[in-house]
């Protein structure tokens, strides 16, 4: 796969703490903008529940002023909120008909290592990750950071940002 130039994706954890939820939505939303004014064009979300799914809002809720930047989804497999409570399936769903593209790194149903694809197709297709990982070495987030690291691509650690406003 080749890097889309003027892009950045998304990796972060799935469960978000109720009490940092406005800080990371706003951290977030600084750093996207600040994506934009580097020229970032293409943002890429792998549509997990939690930090995917707040990094996906963000985009589209930006777009209505910044008409020029898309929203593509990179989806592991098909079916992959099948599992999900319901009210995570609907926001699934609402964000993939408003994604300008989605790409589905697998065709079939949910198998062993299509996260890891997922995953690896993203940091082979951007120049910058936004990131929300929190201590933890063996997260797929984690590994998908790590990824983009090997790459020489920058990763921007909303969790650190926000450890340094805390101190």
């Amino acid at each position: 796969m080749i890097g889309i130039p003027e892009a950045c994706f998304f990796t972060g954890h799935r469960v978000i703490p109720k009490k940092l939820y406005e800080q990371i939505i706003s951290r977030l939303r600084e750093q996207i903008l600040n994506m934009i004014n580097r020229g970032v064009t293409v943002f890429i979300a792998g549509g997990a529940i939690g930090f995917d799914t707040l990094a996906a809002e963000q985009v589209l809720a930006l777009r209505k002023d910044y008409d020029s930047i898309k929203l593509h989804l990179y989806l592991p497999c098909r079916g992959q909120d099948s599992d999900w409570r319901e009210q995570d399936r609907d926001r699934y769903q609402r964000i993939k008909r408003r994604a300008d593209y989605i790409f589905y790194v697998t065709d079939g149903e949910y198998s062993d290592g299509c996260m890891k694809k997922r995953n690896r197709a993203m940091a082979d297709s951007a120049e910058y990750c936004i990131a929300y990982i929190v201590n933890s070495r063996r997260s797929g987030s984690s590994q998908t950071a790590a990824m983009a690291i090997e790459k020489g691509i920058p990763v921007i650690n909303i969790a650190d940002l926000i450890n340094k406003d805390c101190r």
